[in-house]
Parts: C-alpha cells; sequence; structure tokens
C-alpha cells in the first residue's frame, strides 16, 4: 500500500514527488514512503525501530569524525539557533580524546531524536521541495544528520559545562603547608626556612593553574596515580601527563633562571622518585 505525505493511504506512483513535477530518486522516495508508513503506525513497530537504528548508525559516526575538524563542524552547526564558540583547549579535547567525541555524539543523537518523529509527522522531511544546493534530493539519513547539527552547539554547551564542574570540584586551592607534608617534611621540628619557601612558591604555582590542571595536582599531591585521577576528572591519562608536564616545565625554567631554589635534601628525594618511577616502568 502506498501513502502520500499525511500518511493516509493513497495511489501515488513511485515517480510522483509532492508537487515539484520532477521525478525524485529512487533511494529517496522509499525514503519518503517509509516516513509515511511510520507515521500512519504511530512511531511504532519494527519498521520505525528500523529506521530508528539506521539513523544512529549513520549519523553517529559522523559526529565523530567531523569533531576532528573544526570548519567541518562550524559548517554542521552553522543553521543552527545558538552559535558554536569553542576554545582552544576544546578543540584540543575534541581532536585528541575518541571517548570524548563518543560520548557527545550519543548525547547529540538522544536530543535530536527526541523531536525527530514529531517533525515527522508535521511533513519537516520534505525532498523535494527543500532540495540542497546542489539541486539534489537529500536522504533521510542526511536530514537527520542535519537535525543533529542544530542541536550540537546546546548539547556541547552542557557537556563542556558538566566536565568544567567537574574540574572545579577537585580545583580548591591549596592550603598552606600542604605540599611540605606531602614532601614528608612536617613533624615535630620546623619545617627549614628554605623547604617553606619552596612550598610556598609551588602552592602559589598550583593555584595560579587553570582549574583542569590545578585538580590533576590536587589529586596528584593526595597521592593518586594518572589512571586513578584520569577516572575521576573524566579525561584521558595524556591530559593528565600533559598537566603534570606543564608545571614541572615551569619549575625547571625558573630553576635555571634561579628565580626557584630547590633545597639539597629535596631535589635529591625528587631524583629518588624519578629513579623508582623509571624502575617500575622497566618492570612493568
Amino acid at each position: 500500500m502506498r501513502f502520500n505525505d499525511t500518511g493516509d493511504p493513497g495511489t501515488r506512483a513511485r515517480g510522483n514527488t509532492e508537487d515539484d513535477g520532477q521525478d525524485l530518486p529512487e533511494d529517496v522516495q522509499n525514503d519518503v514512503d517509509r516516513v509515511a508508513v511510520v507515521v500512519a503506525a504511530g512511531f511504532r513497530g519494527p519498521v520505525w525501530h528500523q529506521m530508528a537504528e539506521e539513523l544512529y548508525a549513520y549519523a553517529f559516526g559522523r559526529l565523530c569524525a567531523v569533531m576532528r575538524r573544526t570548519d567541518k563542524l562550524m559548517r554542521l552547526t552553522a543553521k543552527s539557533k545558538t552559535p558554536l564558540a569553542m576554545t582552544d583547549e576544546d578543540r584540543a579535547t575534541l581532536y585528541r580524546s575518541a571517548p570524548d567525541r563518543e560520548h557527545l555524539a550519543i548525547l547529540t543523537l538522544n536530543v535530536a531524536m527526541e523531536t525527530f518523529p514529531q517533525l515527522l509527522k508535521m511533513g519537516g522531511y520534505a525532498p523535494a521541495r527543500n532540495r540542497g544546493k546542489d539541486g539534489r534530493a537529500s536522504r533521510l539519513t542526511s536530514y537527520f544528520y542535519g537535525r543533529c547539527g542544530l542541536v550540537f552547539p546546546r548539547v556541547f554547551y552542557i557537556w563542556r559545562a558538566e566536565r568544567t564542574d567537574r574540574f572545579f570540584l577537585h580545583a580548591v586551592r591549596m592550603g598552606d603547608g600542604i605540599l611540605a607534608h606531602a614532601l614528608g617534611q612536617t613533624g615535630p621540628e620546623p619545617v627549614p626556612e628554605d623547604v617553606g619557601d619552596l612550598c610556598d612558591t609551588l602552592t602559589t604555582m598550583i593555584n595560579r593553574l587553570r582549574p583542569r590542571d590545578r585538580a590533576v595536582w590536587n589529586l596528584t599531591v593526595d597521592g593518586l596515580s594518572q589512571g586513578e585521577i584520569a577516572d575521576v576528572l573524566g579525561i584521558k591519562v595524556g591530559d593528565v601527563e600533559n598537566a603534570r608536564y606543564r608545571l614541572r616545565n615551569q619549575v625547571r625554567t625558573r630553576r635555571r633562571s634561579g628565580e626557584l631554589h630547590v633545597p639539597p635534601g629535596v631535589a635529591a628525594e625528587w631524583a629518588r622518585t624519578r629513579a623508582q618511577a623509571k624502575t617500575r616502568k622497566k618492570a612493568a
């Protein structure tokens, strides 16, 4: 049985294209017919479930791929009512982190699908009337992917805010004495003046870091491993390594310039810790 655009039974010939007098490609016409079927069925049954699975599968891979290319992502979201603005850190995260891309893609698909049935019911998919720039009629999968582009910015901002909140939770300002305790310098005897100066300087440097890096170092001082920190913050182990490297690089630069003095005892302890880490890495 054939259906017209409202979902009512009809006798349209396969070549009919709604109202533009031109034939639709067979695959697009099949999409039009399937939409009519699922609308008539109230978006229930195997036809709708199969259609939804096809839409998810098509859009998921493309969303994951486009998030690695800022220019393509901007084109995809250009017609959204919510403009997409990304920082360098946002772009770097989406380029490097497959789990973040996949998570964002799933969130976007779910939001896009919430209103998609109603959109189809209202006749939103009209390939004969709404052709692309090249004049070609779009497949239903492409139409759904375009809808994902419209909702992506809003989903992205919510995702970013949740991640930032998680960083802030662990990015509390480090108090006095915490580093001295972590370095094993606290006890019945007062902390040596040079060690106290070093701890104060490092504490100030850590407290000036951006929230994610500050959270990494707070958890490091608490004794968590790189893998544990990555799990707590929801980031990659490589991101933890990079955060640690950035502060260590600042410390090295200040030591070379003479701005930062590391007492011999502390320097020896740092060297011993590095040697132990290398030994464990070789053993693994």
